[in-house]
């Protein structure tokens, strides 16, 4: 059942953080370990975003659609500066000049690097003419459709989708592809470089209208990305949001495409490594909440762990730059703790059930404390388990009941009765004492269970307790007798036989009658002495013979006035047996 509750929590650890609303939980929980503790990175050696700004536009003739000499001129300043590859990130989906449009078509096939064009996938929401255009223009042309996929939950991008067939590939996966790089075949998360709270942002962003103003060494060898950086224009949120602004698309772009290039991962452990993560902490805080601890330790246990597994989720993203899953860990710690703590409290109120049915209705407060505190030395799978131990049995009778049976109504026969059985059971429980039968007008208690005595002292503890409450069982039917007296009722005769030895306890019955029994030829031998009193009560006598044998007899010392009986033949025993009368206790 545990091991149960422990796959069912890591279960969930994997797929709530999947599914609203934690999965928003767990992305911004992601984000913020992403933006604020992943180790800052330099900028990249590889990729320069050549940006169209507010102040490139305000020197151009045509605003939108963009002007078309200025982006042929762009183009050739990069050519001619060295750059390995250039990506234009600025969709021509509207003619300008016809003179303007074909100089810089003419320009881009003629290009002595690998020139890659973005289009637009069908989704986008272009008119029929500008989807006309836009592929009579790139006909001819190396080009990778715009691909940033937005998380439906919080509209940020998180993935990328490389492609969307065999010759379909996206922007960033075009350039890759003509450098002569890898494209995966599956949508990836994007790997982000550097912080949003870095003073050098991840890639170099030059303005174009300085491109021809650059030292060739800033742009020779590099990817040039161009398109626009507009403060209030083409901007998107992602993880880096969190502590900063919202980025481009051309930003975006050169993320995609320096993990693209240099084979990055994103920090996010493997999900075979996350399952076995939360499997060991649900596994851990199942320990826990299967533990003894008490409700409230667990409890600070559980903040505790919590805290412990929040530092090393920071400590791992700080110092390894890898991303552990702290919302999902949390729920396999919590849910491992929480589903153990429940079957603990299931389990722990189905024992208390039993030990209440077994022992507690007549037993006193501090024995039933002291029974349900040690519950683990003889409980087993809910019930008691068979043990061996050293008890004192005191087994009492009503001599002469089939008499007063005969002589007193149904009713008052139950009254008279009951009266009897409750002085007496409360004698034992007083004298923490367990009644563990009764038989018809039989007692049958014990001295030393359920929980087993582990020292002389304490046996000899229990065997005091059995003659003390013995003579106080005499004293009280010597009470009842002049209490029955008043009422017309007849008074109580009783005989006690008391033995002390070992004893074999534990259940019998199936669950609806489940009894804890006790086997042993000690119980047979106080069955027996009870029996012997019948031939030691002398007329005019005390309303109350005891007998107890050698066993007993040794524990009392010199605490008691004993008489000696001698050695007597009891049924179904081959030795004999030295018996004494219990009189009275020394003062």
């Amino acid at each position: 059942m545990v091991g149960l509750l422990v796959a069912a929590a890591a279960l969930l650890a994997l797929v709530l953080p999947r599914l609203p609303p934690l999965a928003i939980a767990s992305r911004f929980a992601d984000d913020v370990l992403l933006t604020a503790l992943a180790p800052p990175e330099p900028q990249d050696s590889d990729i320069v975003i050549i940006g169209i700004t507010e102040d490139t536009l305000s020197g151009l003739a045509c605003r939108s659609p963009l002007d078309r000499v200025f982006l042929r001129r762009v183009v050739e300043d990069l050519e001619n500066a060295g750059v390995r590859a250039i990506g234009l990130d600025v969709l021509l989906d509207m003619p300008t000049r016809p003179e303007a449009d074909m100089a810089l078509r003419a320009s881009l096939a003629d290009a002595r690097v690998p020139v890659v064009l973005i289009t637009a996938q069908e989704a986008t929401p272009l008119t029929e003419a500008q989807r006309q255009w836009l592929d009579t223009f790139l006909a001819g042309l190396d080009q990778g459709y715009a691909n940033l996929v937005k998380d439906r939950l919080d509209d940020a991008v998180r993935w990328h989708e490389p492609r969307l067939s065999a010759n379909e590939l996206s922007f960033p996966a075009r350039i890759a592809r003509a450098l002569g790089g890898s494209v995966p075949e599956a949508p990836f998360e994007i790997a982000w470089r550097g912080r949003p709270d870095t003073a050098t942002p991840p890639f170099p962003i030059y303005p174009a209208e300085t491109v021809v103003l650059l030292p060739k060494a800033w742009l020779s060898g590099k990817v040039a990305l161009v398109g626009g950086v507009l403060a209030d224009g083409d901007r998107h949120r992602t993880p880096l949001s969190v502590l900063g602004s919202n980025i481009s698309g051309v930003e975006i772009q050169a993320h995609v495409l320096a993990q693209l290039l240099s084979g990055r991962e994103h920090p996010r452990i493997a999900w075979r490594t996350e399952l076995l993560l939360v499997l060991a902490l649900a596994a851990l805080g199942g320990w826990v909440g299967g533990s003894r601890l008490s409700p409230a330790t667990q409890a600070l246990v559980g903040v505790a762990g919590l805290g412990t597994y929040a530092g090393g989720v920071a400590w791992a993203m700080t110092a390894t730059s890898t991303l552990l899953p702290l919302v999902g860990g949390s729920i396999a710690w919590l849910g491992g703790l929480a589903g153990t703590a429940g079957l603990s409290l299931w389990r722990e109120r189905a024992e208390r059930r039993t030990l209440l049915h077994l022992f507690a209705r007549h037993v006193s407060a501090p024995v039933a404390e002291e029974i349900w505190r040690e519950r683990a030395t003889f409980m087993a799978g809910g019930r008691p388990k068979p043990q061996e131990l050293t008890a004192t049995v005191l087994f009492s009778d009503i001599e002469g009941f089939t008499t007063v049976a005969e002589r007193l109504e149904p009713v008052m026969l139950m009254s008279w009765l009951e009266t009897y059985m409750d002085r007496m059971v409360g004698l034992v429980a007083a004298h923490k004492g367990l009644v563990l039968q009764f038989i018809g007008d039989a007692l049958l208690a014990v001295y030393g269970v359920p929980v087993a005595r582990t020292s002389e002292a304490e046996i000899t503890a229990d065997a005091v307790a059995a003659a003390r409450t013995a003579l106080a069982m005499a004293q009280a039917a010597e009470d009842l007798a002049a209490e029955f007296a008043v009422r017309g009722l007849p008074p109580v005769h009783m005989r006690i036989g008391i033995q002390t030895g070992r004893l074999v306890a534990g259940s019998l019955g199936g669950t609806q009658r489940l009894e804890y029994a006790l086997v042993g030829d000690t119980m047979n031998t106080a069955a027996r002495l009870e029996a012997l009193c019948k031939t030691l009560r002398r007329p005019g006598g005390p309303p109350c013979t005891i007998v107890v044998g050698d066993a007993t007899r040794d524990r009392l010392g010199e605490r008691f006035v004993l008489r000696d009986i001698g050695e007597v033949e009891l049924k179904g025993k081959m030795q004999p047996v030295q018996a004494y009368e219990l009189e009275a206790e020394k003062i």
